[in-house]
């Protein structure tokens, strides 16, 4: 079961700061161009995060037999993981933006 959940918040983790480290390979001048780069980062991990909770949350419920709870199971795990994975995009753009303009590489 402990293996479970490592992958569970591992994986929509692991796709936050992928996505916030991709989003940064041109940085923000301003606070605009921050907000929107944030917003396109997180559309772009937002739904496969969802649909990754909806396949284990779905497959749990269903193996223990409570698939009547499945919505709410599923914003509960929702929220909760964006309370990881949010922080992993936006440390993983402001980190990969501050190594490109010391002049480190991308």
């Amino acid at each position: 079961m402990a293996a479970l959940f490592i992958i569970v918040w591992l994986i929509p983790a692991a796709w936050g700061a992928y996505s916030g480290y991709w989003r940064a390979a041109r940085p923000a001048l301003n606070f605009g161009d921050f907000a929107t780069d944030i917003g396109i980062a997180l559309m772009t991990a937002a739904a496969p995060i969802f649909m990754f909770h909806m396949v284990w949350v779905g497959a749990f419920m269903e193996m223990t037999g409570g698939l009547s709870a499945l919505g709410s199971w599923a914003w509960y795990w929702s929220w909760l993981t964006a309370l990881i994975w949010f922080p992993c995009m936006v440390i993983a753009y402001i980190w990969r933006a501050m190594k490109i303009r010391r002049g480190g590489v991308g």
